[in-house]
């Protein structure tokens, strides 16, 4: 550790003129080889001597030898150094055997708080065996968020018993703060130790009290607590302990923790949800039980910070000492305000624990971020202020966009890292804990212009919109960012803005199935472009809320969201827009069994798009074209309009349109038997939907491969893909393929012997289907629900499945209306009515041969088995 000599330091000059020969400061010197001009100042003055990293990094700045430079111990009157920390090593005599003295019991060692410390059983196993084995610990955390518990942490190690029993003479306490009386506390310090009167009185630098309580100390076994340092020099002063001693330093600034401790420091993290749930239950139990979640949107709102969630817990405890439901309302209510979260006092709390806080503040969740906001310069406190407009961990934001919102160079952001109260969160991003974010935002609302910031980051959210609309990956990363500019345009009244970003932002919400929010913000940027008279966006936004109902299964209001669009789009003459509405309007037509009408769209979309040479949206309608003639029975057709369309997507490199594509055509060859070509197609374009992250295509694909691994016979690989699928659908809320995805199941789970899983399944299919008013995907569920019910020879509940089949069924579903023929036809073969059954039968296989349908094979089989 330190070495402190006997007699007077002598200056070592050679290190001196080495240095002024280059004409260096002390503070040049300090710069290039990564300490302070404090700690060169006292090497030059003989006072300590530097450690071999240093004597390194110096020989290498002056080109000069350890002798040259005068670093080299003397061995007459200096012994070896015993420390390999980056710290000064300061001189003294050889250390003599430790005789055994009372312990040092040091009254500013706060008290054990009175509930157990709550989730850091690992942070006090770890920190003490890093002090039991020699060296210095530090600990920072979060970045040098205040409020986590760092000074706990120190406390609860203090009180402990392993603690003080292997620190046998005793524990020293400093708490620092951003203005500590160093000498006053050093001075405490040397009372503590036994240093004569008349010695203290002849120390008048903190350099000599440090050697004065190094000489005290010698040999003893102690721990020495250096709770709050905000500087690294005002740290070094109380690192004075001997080869037996530990030092615990608490800070909110990361370099200090690094400088003192090198590899040696330590991050404290918040508490997760299950320990501030026990926190708080232990400091407030009557409420917590009665109100689980009330009290679990708290833990959120502080993002497990203890200091939080104590001073919570102490209020909500004493609000029921009444008994008074209505006490405890109002409380809880109080708290989930943020500007009143931040004010709750402990009006008797112990502000010796907190040296940050003089004795005349009382603690509160403001008054402890205050001081570190009370340190910054003017240019830092409002960018500080002006990062409150980013959503708050765990979500993140770019450098890019916090030098264009904070509108600084990038050195403040290093500062605001620095001093703990930012964090990084990887290459160039960086984070806010939701209560230092609630703290900056209520002082930015306070600010003049305080909405400066909040259009600064609309301005650039719109910027990088125009860049990256496209580029799915990076929208995933800003997504929280966006959403948050989409709401403060939307309360800035900024209407252009608003549409601009809405329809830039609306197909990524729609690729991650996110489509209540994309409602909200169509529902809102409309209203813009009414208000602005802006017919072209108005039409485009209505073009998206109709896909979005769409998406969500509500067809009826998705059709006339897209015949109010092309009337509007048909009075702008506008092409494009006409193009796109017929296209969607094709589909929801077909979905609801109108199939001429379907077509009559489709074909005058297409006529238009390639009019227009729109590769994009003739790739669409064709797409949409062949699965109307392929439910139609037109196969060879079908496919032309499929691979025409895949073709072109291909071309345009159209990831997204080509997976759809391939479905089409799996679904093409699966309905042909050709079960083995289908799951090439399903697995081609799951891949592609994997790639740009499309979640409905995903659970679309999933649903057609596992049916094509059941045509195989693989039922467990089968059943795999459909629960993979069913969950994605269920999470983004798509209400048809979660029903066919239930139909999948409930076919696969038959098939393996399940009737009563199975038919679960299809009930819940057909209850959605029916809520969804498609009547082929109904259809669907009733036939495998009437299949099931078949096996178990309940013929009459069969039998009003396959009937309401043909009762529901649009003209042009003839693929589905033979199959329903054929499930009477089996009907009727086990009443016993042979003639009826053969003749059902034969009307069923004579439509599935004409169309090629799969199922053909199927039944002629059968009907050879009851001939």
């Amino acid at each position: 550790m330190d070495h402190i000599p006997s007699t007077e330091p002598q200056p070592r000059l050679k290190l001196t003129e080495a240095r002024m020969a280059r004409s260096l400061s002390q503070q040049d010197v300090a710069e290039q080889i990564g300490t302070t001009h404090v700690n060169v100042s006292r090497w030059e003055r003989g006072i300590t001597r530097p450690n071999p990293y240093f004597r390194r990094k110096l020989c290498q700045l002056f080109g000069l030898t350890a002798q040259e430079l005068d670093l080299v111990p003397n061995a007459s009157s200096e012994p070896p150094a015993t420390t390999t920390s980056n710290i000064d090593e300061v001189e003294s005599p050889a250390e003599e055997p430790h005789t055994p003295t009372a312990a040092i019991v040091d009254p500013s060692v706060p008290l054990l708080p009175a509930i157990r410390l709550v989730g850091r059983d690992e942070e006090l196993a770890d920190i003490k065996r890093r002090l039991f084995t020699g060296g210095n610990v530090a600990l920072t955390a979060l970045n040098g968020l205040p409020g986590v518990g760092k000074t706990t942490l120190s406390i609860a190690l203090a009180h402990d018993r392993e603690v003080r029993t292997h620190f046998r003479d005793g524990i020293l306490w400093a708490g620092l703060g951003p203005k500590p009386n160093i000498l006053g506390l050093l001075s405490r310090w040397g009372t503590l130790l036994g240093i004569s009167a008349t010695e203290m009185a002849s120390l008048s630098d903190v350099h000599a009290w440090a050697r004065a309580i190094h000489n005290a100390i010698g040999t003893r076994y102690m721990l020495l607590v250096i709770d709050d340092a905000w500087s690294t020099e005002e740290a070094l002063a109380f690192k004075v302990g001997g080869s037996n001693c530990a030092h615990l330093l608490t800070t909110r600034y990361p370099e200090i923790a690094s400088f003192i401790a090198l590899d040696g420091a330590k991050k404290i993290q918040a508490l997760n949800d299950e320990e501030s749930m026990t926190l708080l239950r232990l400091l407030a139990p009557g409420v917590v039980d009665r109100e689980v979640q009330k009290a679990q949107d708290l833990v959120h709102a502080v993002g497990g910070l203890p200091l939080a969630l104590t001073l919570m817990g102490n209020y909500l405890r004493k609000q029921t000492y009444s008994g008074q439901t209505r006490r405890i309302t109002a409380a809880l209510e109080r708290l989930s305000n943020a500007e009143e979260r931040l004010q709750i006092q402990e009006p008797h709390g112990p502000v010796e624990s907190h040296p940050s806080l003089t004795s005349d503040i009382q603690l509160s969740l403001h008054s402890v971020i205050a001081v570190t906001d009370q340190q910054l310069s003017s240019a830092t406190r409002s960018a500080f202020y002006a990062l409150s407009v980013f959503p708050a961990r765990p979500n993140t934001f770019s450098e890019e966009a916090a030098l264009a919102v904070a509108t600084c160079e990038v050195d403040i952001l290093d500062t605001l890292i620095d001093i703990g109260i930012l964090e990084s969160s990887g290459a160039s991003r960086y984070t806010l804990h939701q209560t230092i974010r609630d703290y900056t935002y209520l002082q930015l609302q306070r600010a003049p212009e305080h909405d400066a910031a909040q259009r600064r980051l609309v301005a650039y959210t719109c910027a990088f919109l125009a860049e990256h609309s496209s580029d799915y990956e990076q929208l995933e990363l800003e997504s929280p960012t966006i959403l948050t500019a989409l709401e403060q345009a939307h309360q800035l009244a900024m209407l252009p803005e608003l549409i601009q970003a809405t329809i830039a932002f609306t197909p990524y919400l729609q690729l991650r199935g996110l489509y209540a929010q994309a409602e909200q913000h169509l529902q809102r940027a409309q209203e813009a472009a009414l208000t602005l008279n802006d017919q072209r966006s108005l039409s485009t936004l209505l073009l998206y809320t109709g896909q979005v109902l769409q998406q969500q299964g509500k067809l009826p209001q998705a059709a006339d969201v897209f015949q109010q669009g092309l009337t509007l789009a048909r009075e702008n003459n506008d092409l494009e827009q006409i193009s796109a509405f017929l296209n969607d309007l094709g589909w929801i037509t077909w979905k609801s069994g109108n199939y001429s009408q379907a077509e009559h769209y489709l074909q005058e979309g297409l006529t238009i798009a390639r009019q227009i040479n729109d590769k994009k949206r003739v790739s669409a309608i064709l797409r949409v074209l062949g699965a109307v003639k392929n439910l139609q029975g037109e196969y060879s057709e079908a496919i032309a309009c499929l691979h025409e369309s895949l073709t072109l997507a291909r071309q345009m490199q159209d990831h997204e349109m080509a997976s759809v594509i391939l479905m089409n055509l799996g679904v093409n060859a699966g309905q042909q038997g050709n079960y083995s070509q289908a799951k090439e197609y399903f697995q081609e374009g799951l891949e592609l939907a994997r790639q740009v992250g499309h979640r409905e295509r995903m659970s679309a694909l999933l649903a057609n491969l596992g049916a094509a691994e059941m045509g195989i016979g693989n039922f467990g690989q089968a059943e795999a893909h459909l629960i993979e699928g069913l969950s994605i659908a269920r999470q983004i809320e798509h209400r048809e393929w979660t029903s066919i995805l239930l139909i999948n199941l409930g076919l696969v789970t038959g098939k393996k012997g399940s009737y009563k899983q199975a038919e679960s399944y299809l009930q819940e299919s057909l209850a959605l289907s029916r809520q969804i008013g498609i009547p082929q995907m109904t259809a669907g569920a009733l036939y495998e629900l009437g299949n099931v019910l078949l096996i178990q020879n309940r013929l009459q509940e069969a039998d009003g499945a396959f009937s309401e089949m043909l009762n529901i069924l649009p003209e042009g579903a003839i693929d589905q209306k033979a199959q329903a023929q054929y499930g009477r036809a089996r009907i009727a073969a086990l009443q016993g009515h042979g003639q009826e059954a053969q003749q059902l039968g034969e009307q069923s296989l004579k439509i599935l041969e004409q169309i090629g349908h799969g199922n053909a094979e199927e039944v002629r089989e059968w009907l050879a088995s009851v001939k």
